[in-house]
């Protein structure tokens, strides 16, 4: 008999750790678990009504399997009556599934008598700490940084808390799709929230969604633009360096958003061309920064073009510190021996933080220069004759022949080699930004 019940409880013993063993895969998988009298069904991400499940299906399998032992037991005494080693061999099966099975009922009983929560499981949440989290209102669960497909969040946990005492502001991207797809190749019904610590954001209607923390630099847009609460209508994108858009934001911006780093003094400006290569010639936008050094969000819409786009670090409070400033000639390689050209130079407590000037008023000097009165006459300003620039520093150069500009950060050893003059546009308008 004691052999009986031995084996009785090592097959349950060993058939619970393989059902145990393969719950990872099961929790995954099994969406409509079978109902257990006197046991909740797991609620999905919960762990502790999977583990009160398991201890509920265990004790009904051990139920189960005792009574087939019993069954069997039965049997075996019904058919070998006439023999009383067989029979005995029977009746033992019997006893010792009965009493496996008291032994069962009584351990549930005793537990549920003496302290419901040893059957009843549940886990007291652990304090919370700084990070994002899927919240029912009560208890917290650790959210991943993206969610392709939001079915996937546990039941009453559909929304989404930023946790902090102080902290970057945390940009979600909410998307009408799974997979983070929009309606179509636009990407419409995106949109872009912006949340600070101790925010919540409802998930519900949205499909998938990502997320990242807000760091300073040049976002770009595919609808309209704010600078808190949805700071974008559509698909947006952190940009912090000069070149191609990629898709699908190329030729697709409607507005951008710029985030400076006021505490250490980092701006942000950009300039968009219609050409992929920004450093050609071509049609731009107007040059977009912040003007007001204390404003730390801006938005700028009515993009015309964008196609590529220079990217700059604006210099602003420290602008001495980019170089001694810029010097114009009217002649390719002004600066060298022998060349006898013009000059104009700007220093840099004329260009400041940023200087704006028309071609026409940049008028050289030809102090110690040997050349005819008549070419003296014929060339004295850049506008008339734009041969060369001299570099002296860190310094964004722009030159503007109407909405035609063309963006130089180097010397430009021959102005007549460059597209801006080369296509015969007369420059118009300079602009020089110190920079980083």
């Amino acid at each position: 008999m004691k052999k009986n019940i031995y084996n009785f409880i090592v097959f349950a013993i060993f058939f619970a750790v393989l059902f145990y063993s393969a719950l990872p895969v099961l929790a995954f998988e099994i969406t409509d678990y079978p109902s257990i009298p006197g046991f909740a069904s797991p609620t999905e991400g919960v762990l502790e009504t999977y583990v009160s499940y398991i201890f509920g299906f265990m004790c009904y399998i051990a139920g189960t399997i005792a009574i087939i032992v019993f069954a069997i037991g039965a049997v075996q005494l019904i058919l070998n009556f006439a023999s009383p080693a067989l029979a005995k061999e029977g009746k033992d099966k019997m006893k010792g599934a009965l009493i496996g099975l008291f032994l069962t009922l009584a351990a549930v009983v005793i537990l549920k008598t003496i302290n419901p929560q040893i059957v009843e499981i549940s886990t007291t949440p652990l304090p919370e700490t700084d990070g994002i989290y899927y919240t029912n209102n009560t208890n917290y669960i650790s959210a991943p940084s993206s969610e392709a497909n939001t079915a996937n969040i546990a039941k009453g946990y559909e929304t989404l808390k930023y946790k902090c005492s102080s902290g970057p502001a945390l940009l979600i991207w909410e998307y009408p799709k799974i997979n983070f797809a929009g309606n179509n190749d636009n990407y419409s019904g995106v949109k872009v929230v912006r949340k600070t610590c101790g925010q919540t954001e409802s998930l519900s209607g949205i499909k998938s969604f990502k997320y990242a923390f807000e760091t300073s630099g040049i976002y770009y847009c595919m609808g309209g633009c704010s600078e808190t609460g949805t700071i974008c209508s559509g698909n947006m994108l952190i940009n912090t360096s000069s070149g191609v858009l990629s898709a699908p934001f190329k030729n697709n911006l409607k507005s951008i958003r710029i985030v400076n780093d006021i505490s250490s003094d980092s701006h942000y400006g950009i300039v968009f061309h219609d050409m992929d290569d920004p450093m050609a010639g071509g049609n731009c936008s107007k040059i977009l920064y912040s003007t007001n050094t204390k404003k730390e969000v801006e938005c700028f819409g009515d993009i015309s073009v964008s196609s590529s786009a220079t990217v700059f670090y604006w210099n602003d409070k420290d602008y001495e510190s980019s170089g001694t400033g810029v010097d114009f000639y009217s002649e390719p390689f002004g600066w060298a021996n022998g060349a006898k050209a013009g000059q104009y130079p700007l220093d840099k407590t004329f260009i400041k933080s940023f200087w704006t000037g028309n071609a026409s008023k940049i008028t050289f000097s030809y102090t110690n220069i040997t050349r005819p009165d008549g070419y003296k006459n014929l060339y004295q300003t850049f506008q008339q004759k734009p041969g060369a620039v001299k570099v002296k520093g860190n310094y964004l150069l722009v030159l503007w022949s109407g909405v035609y500009c063309q963006t130089f950060f180097k010397d430009i050893v021959n102005l007549k080699s460059t597209e801006i003059t080369a296509t015969e546009h007369v420059i118009d308008k300079i602009n020089i930004i110190p920079i980083k």
